[in-house]
């Protein structure tokens, strides 16, 4: 849906701006054309979120009846209004104009959808979270924790094109999550002394999730597969805890499954299972 993908374009450009953030307020050494495209690509993914979301407002006076639709498009909106709420905010402490104006455009595109929206359901902008309550979704704010008052999840994964995969008891539980942060350090030796040390570069970061599914249980045999089609696409995906922690955006790179327990027809009294992630690097363009 188009209103996912703003959302998802909305939270990219948000961690893209809290990067650059970061790097301002630490005096890092990171050469100035570097930071430049680094923001010239986060003003860019939050005017295609706006362009998303107005693209999605015309498509939903074409949908019909909205009702089964309600707490999908509440907690799309909810999303957006938070990601532009941060954006706005570190714009004005980091004096990013740039990227001031690009938050400003999303939010005035956010209140004339959330007011389209009201006026398709007979109730003004400002009355849409009533609804949401109204349909049994209550406020979300943004990152993970927005999914999970509902349900409560352990993390969301959001692929760039809006889709979401909710890792909880009810699709695919994990009960230990491993994660590893490298450093490239050289060594070179020297004559009749210790070998000398040189910090080369940061060596990435790696997520691990280990757990198990019983698909007799409810949960079904396809939560795997579901992420085996998000990771057949190839492209990064959003990770969010289920306190609200954004970590970031990053690329699946295996799914190990091991089936114990078959019945007489195959099927899998018990799926384990192994995710492996690799952190994405912020600054790279091709998303």
């Amino acid at each position: 849906m188009m209103l996912g993908k703003a959302a998802a374009q909305a939270i990219v450009g948000t961690e893209r701006v809290r990067k650059v953030e970061q790097l301002l307020s630490k005096g890092n050494s990171t050469g100035k054309e570097a930071l430049a495209g680094l923001q010239k690509l986060a003003v860019g993914d939050l005017t295609g979120a706006a362009g998303l979301l107005k693209g999605a407002t015309s498509a939903l006076s074409l949908a019909g009846d909205l009702s089964p639709k309600v707490g999908m498009i509440t907690r799309n909106f909810d999303v957006i209004k938070g990601a532009t709420s941060s954006v706005l905010s570190m714009a004005a402490g980091s004096n990013l104009p740039l990227v001031g104006a690009a938050g400003q455009a999303l939010q005035g595109a956010l209140k004339d959808a959330q007011a389209k929206f009201g006026a398709m359901i007979g109730l003004p902008g400002d009355a849409v979270d009533a609804v949401a309550q109204l349909a049994g979704v209550k406020k979300l704010s943004f990152g993970i924790d927005s999914a999970g008052r509902g349900t409560p999840h352990l993390m969301t994964m959001t692929a760039n094109n809006g889709e979401s995969f909710h890792f909880n008891l009810s699709t695919a539980a994990f009960d230990k999550l491993k994660r590893a942060t490298r450093y490239k350090v050289a060594s070179q030796e020297r004559l009749n002394r210790q070998e000398a040390q040189q910090a080369v570069s940061q060596g990435g970061e790696t997520i691990t999730l280990t757990g198990v599914i019983f698909p007799r249980f409810g949960n079904g045999m396809q939560q795997l597969e579901t992420l085996r089609r998000i990771g057949d696409k190839m492209d990064p995906v959003l990770l969010t805890t289920g306190y609200g922690k954004v970590m970031g955006r990053w690329y699946l790179h295996g799914i190990e499954e091991e089936q114990d327990g078959l019945l007489h027809d195959g099927a899998p009294r018990k799926q384990s299972f192994s995710l492996e992630f690799g952190r994405y690097g912020e600054d790279r363009k091709n998303v």
